[in-house]
């Protein structure tokens, strides 16, 4: 290894949770076997045209569309929140039932939990079932029932994206709230993806262990 190599490896280690904890090679293997399978196969064979085909029924004809303008106005100060309300409210309504069902958490959720040490790119490490319905299909809700502008959507994607992978990860300096969810499951604690579902309804626990 080169000392360059080394170099970049301990700067990118700042920015991991639970920098003692790594992945065996076994693991990182699993870790992009189904990773892959959910973006490549799952996100793209199943969860786009199904959630397409619905959108489309929902607003048939009056549909926006590329073709039409984009007003930045109502599509960003307006339907944006809507869309982080309800993906937080979807998201956490999922994964309180999963961690809830001992039957669920076993043979879906668990799968995730499988790394105690959250990465970047194990956001994305689940069952196919969860996957499409808790990840994919909880980011699709806004946009559908707003019927949000094809570039908003671009936009709220991009954004979606970034927010899971910064759960996993401690990119802004501070130990997240998704950290200790991963490190003690067992607490059903920081359910939300923004945590407002977790403040208000009393599942908050901040990093420093103190319940919100």
């Amino acid at each position: 290894m080169t000392r360059s190599t080394e170099s970049l490896g301990e700067w990118l280690l700042q920015y991991k949770l639970q920098p003692q904890r790594h992945l065996s090679t076994a693991e990182f293997q699993d870790l992009i076997l189904l990773t892959s399978f959910n973006m490549l196969l799952v996100s793209v064979a199943f969860c786009c045209p199904f959630f397409e085909f619905l959108w489309s029924l929902v607003c048939g004809m009056d549909r926006l569309s590329e073709i039409d303008d984009w007003d930045y106005r109502s599509e960003l100060l307006f339907k944006l929140p809507i869309h982080t309300i309800l993906t937080e409210a979807a998201f956490y309504a999922f994964h309180h039932i999963l961690h809830q069902s001992a039957f669920l958490y076993q043979r879906i959720h668990k799968i995730h939990h499988r790394f105690t040490a959250p990465t970047a790119m194990a956001c994305v490490y689940a069952h196919p079932l969860e996957f499409a319905l808790a990840n994919v299909g909880a980011i699709y809700m806004g946009p559908i029932c707003t019927n949000a502008h094809p570039w908003t959507c671009y936009l709220w994607f991009i954004l979606a994206m970034v927010g899971t992978c910064k759960g996993h990860n401690q990119i802004f300096r501070h130990r997240d709230y998704h950290d200790i969810h991963h490190r003690y499951a067992w607490k059903q604690a920081n359910l939300g993806a923004l945590y407002v579902s977790d403040l208000l309804l009393g599942t908050l626990h901040h990093p420093s262990g103190e319940k919100g």
